[in-house]
């Protein structure tokens, strides 16, 4: 059964078109900015569109666990984790860790990114 929706015409103009400010789009942002690939930040990080197929369901996988067991404290104990990782020098461990946040929480992931990148 299809269901069609449709909106209504008549001589009345659409009480939110009346309302809407012309100076405040109401459009929707795109945090996937395919300009942001590349940046310092994410690096080695995150590897280009065409290598993530197969690591990004075990990386969603992972992800969603970790959020299971952590709850919305999930991206902080992820990064936690990098961290004592990089600190006894795991390179693979911290990178799987900072991807984890990325998967959790972008920003808290590219800080951490940076924080690193500039060896602090």
């Amino acid at each position: 059964m299809t269901i069609r929706f449709s909106a209504a015409r008549g001589g009345m103009t659409p009480v939110i078109k009346r309302m809407r400010c012309a100076w405040a789009p109401l459009d929707a942002a795109n945090d996937n900015d395919p300009k942001r690939r590349g940046t310092f930040a994410s690096g080695p990080l995150l590897p280009s569109a065409a290598n993530q197929n197969g690591h990004d369901q075990r990386m969603l996988t992972e992800a969603l666990r970790h959020f299971a067991v952590y709850g919305l404290s999930a991206a902080r104990h992820a990064r936690a984790n990098a961290e004592e990782a990089r600190l006894h020098g795991d390179e693979k461990a911290c990178n799987w860790w900072v991807a984890i946040c990325r998967q959790l929480d972008r920003r808290m992931a590219e800080a951490l990114a940076r924080k690193i990148a500039n060896g602090a």
